[in-house]
């Protein structure tokens, strides 16, 4: 099983940017997530063509995948 954290923003237009941490700890914190999702929006960094990609936070969540062989060829 693999897991994966999402940290989901808004942009300056309006439209949904996720930054994907991959093996992230499984332990965090509502309010240490949101601190950083925090700075994140504050150093205000991150832009294309004018458009800030991080201004809102929307949520954050874990994402954990299993994979189960059916079949399997030699």
């Amino acid at each position: 099983m693999s897991m994966k954290l999402e940290l989901r923003f808004e942009t300056g237009k309006g439209k949904n940017r996720v930054i994907t941490i991959d093996q992230p700890k499984a332990d965090l914190t509502e309010g240490a997530v949101q601190s950083a999702m925090e700075q994140i929006v504050a150093q205000d960094m991150f832009a294309i063509n004018g458009d800030k990609l991080f201004t809102k936070i929307k949520d954050a969540r874990y994402v954990t995948r299993t994979v189960e062989n059916i079949l399997e060829v030699k």
